[in-house]
């Protein structure tokens, strides 16, 4: 009972000095004070955050613009496509790299009245041997639709940077010089050639970097600034393919064995190259010599 009545007297004694506190004249001018310095300060602290805030994004935005931004193709910068129906198609003799093994190399000859000549393209033939509609694997302007009494009928489209694409061994040709040809666009269908009788109906197709041939396969899905060419020297005509001698530089090559080899898809799933020897290629025929 005691500490209660003590707890009692000192709350009251409290009370009675606050009341003679807020009865003096400057109690209320200071409290009114201290609560606008601290809704002063409050409001100070919130538009500091809101600084900082900007002044992280605003450094944030300059960072970002000076890392690399992603390379994105110009609307013009197409990439090369397959020159017919994929699923349908496949490479049946493959480009002649002069860095391959034997066995590639001697895939990719062309055998014409007893002489090999090296493939500078590549044969697509259809998975039923029947004729396909050819198109154009790049868009660009026709600078040749003529027929050939070897080579059948042969389109050459010019396109950026050097490059041109070269259709042979046609069937039939649905463009003219002078014509502009886009993307897809329809050159003419697959046929046979004299040149390469052995291999039924087929498209010989080129890509070449200031009239040098690359491998087409290395190249599809990419633009023409990416092709890179090489002059490795003038092609390999030879009457006597059971030679041995080995290359000595990049513009000399082996003379293979007469006899057949599978080589690797390049760059498609879809276009596993069957290789026959004694199949040949349609080829520009300034690249034959009149060895017979």
């Amino acid at each position: 009972m005691t500490d209660n009545k003590d707890q009692k007297k000192s709350q009251e004694k409290e009370l009675s000095g606050l009341r003679k506190l807020a009865k003096r004249r400057w109690f209320y001018p200071a409290l009114y004070l201290c609560a606008a310095s601290l809704i002063l300060t409050g409001v100070l602290l919130f538009q500091m955050n809101g600084a900082n805030k900007a002044s992280e994004d605003e450094n944030r935005t300059v960072f970002n613009q000076d890392q690399p931004t992603p390379h994105v193709q110009n609307a013009g910068d197409e990439v090369f496509e397959w020159p017919a129906k994929a699923e349908d198609t496949t490479v049946v003799q493959p480009f002649y790299d002069v860095k391959g093994t034997e066995q590639e190399q001697q895939a990719a000859l062309v055998n014409y009245n007893n002489s090999y000549v090296q493939n500078t393209g590549i044969n697509i033939g259809a998975n039923n041997e029947k004729s396909f509609t050819v198109t154009a694997a790049m868009g660009g302007k026709v600078t040749e639709a003529a027929k050939d009494d070897t080579l059948g009928y042969k389109v050459t489209l010019k396109h950026k940077n050097g490059v041109e694409t070269m259709y042979q061994s046609l069937g039939s040709v649905d463009v003219a010089v002078g014509q502009e040809v886009a993307q897809g666009e329809k050159i003419g269908t697959a046929g046979t050639e004299a040149l390469n009788k052995a291999m039924g109906i087929h498209l010989h197709f080129e890509i070449r970097k200031n009239g040098i041939p690359v491998s087409p396969e290395n190249y599809m899905n990419k633009s023409a600034s990416d092709v890179k060419a090489v002059s490795v020297g003038a092609q390999m005509t030879t009457t006597n393919p059971s030679a041995s001698e080995k290359v000595k530089d990049e513009g000399s090559t082996e003379t293979p064995k007469q006899e057949s080899g599978k080589t690797k898809d390049q760059s498609k799933s879809n276009t596993k190259s069957k290789s026959d020897s004694s199949k040949g290629s349609s080829i520009d025929k300034s690249s034959l010599n009149s060895e017979n």
